[in-house]
């Protein structure tokens, strides 16, 4: 008798990242604001959403596969790589809270254990077309694959 496993998949709805976290923005202290307020609301959003998997805790030693899809409005070219690096205060939002070398703290949702290569792997970012600015978002796929390696 085959012992099914059951393998964890999360998909998350979260804010897009504002234009100040766009490697091509200027203004320090700007970056500085929205990269905090960004990472606020992936926790927040994460909170608000974590009822669909209540009994998911990030495992130690585990791999994790991480793909973005960017739903995005309106007609302009964009260059997904830049909204892959916009995208890094969001994956340090979801990983756990964690000391600043200025002995302060940055928060995280613990969701994954971390953000480093030797638990993510990350799947190849896309940019999909919708009708409204409301609509706008980035949907993110969290997928356990630590048996698939």
């Amino acid at each position: 008798m085959a012992i099914e496993t059951m393998t964890l998949k999360i998909t998350l709805r979260l804010p897009l990242p504002p234009p100040e976290l766009s490697p091509n923005a200027r203004g320090r202290w700007e970056r500085i604001e929205a990269t905090t307020q960004y990472r606020a609301d992936v926790i927040l959003s994460v909170i608000e959403q974590a009822a669909k998997w209540p009994d998911h805790l990030p495992r130690e030693g585990a791999r994790y596969r991480i793909t973005e899809t960017y739903r995005i409005a309106g007609r302009r070219k964009r260059d997904v790589r830049n909204l892959f690096a916009a995208f890094k205060a969001a994956e340090d939002a979801l990983s756990p809270p964690r000391r600043t070398n200025r002995n302060g703290w940055v928060a995280g949702a613990s969701l994954i254990p971390g953000d480093d290569d030797s638990v993510l792997v990350h799947g190849a970012p896309r940019i999909e077309r919708v009708e409204t600015k409301a609509e706008e978002c980035v949907i993110v796929v969290i997928e356990d694959i630590t048996g698939d390696l």
